[in-house]
């Protein structure tokens, strides 16, 4: 049987960390698919608009062996049930999420509407000292 599994972010000024992440989710199924924050999703989530647009985003994705398919995520994972819904639509059996967001409120809430869907969620390792805030910092310091 093949696993199939996915994961969602914005994926705005890909760096190592999201390259790291995204060859764990790989390691640990045979199809990953990674939905990517819709440009206009990330404005409303995080009050800011991507550094690079999504169709640019959505190459670099797709350019990376490790991922098998990328479609755009528009519902915003502060929207539990339309989020849930989506990913249930998706037909993945896992999804995969940085550590970091364990404790929070969205994956507090979305994880069990998962679950009662038939999908399971993984946590794997943040890669530390690497995200794209830190990136802008050192760009806006002239670093």
């Amino acid at each position: 049987m093949t696993r199939v599994a996915g994961t969602i972010g914005a994926f705005d000024l890909l760096h190592v960390g999201h390259v790291r992440f995204l060859q764990a989710c790989r390691a640990q199924c045979d199809y990953l698919k990674v939905g990517l924050g819709a440009d206009a999703t990330c404005e409303r989530s995080k009050q800011r608009r991507p550094v690079i647009d999504e169709e640019q985003r959505m190459e670099m994705l797709r350019a990376l062996r490790c991922v098998d398919e990328v479609r755009l995520f528009t519902p915003g994972l502060d929207n539990t049930e339309a989020t849930a819904d989506w990913i249930a639509a998706w037909q993945v059996d896992l999804i995969f999420v940085s550590e970091e967001w364990r404790a929070g409120p969205r994956w507090s809430r979305l994880e069990p509407a998962l679950a009662q869907r038939g999908i399971a969620v993984a946590y794997l390792p943040y890669t530390e000292g690497v995200s794209t805030s830190a990136i802008k910092a050192r760009i806006r310091a002239g670093a």
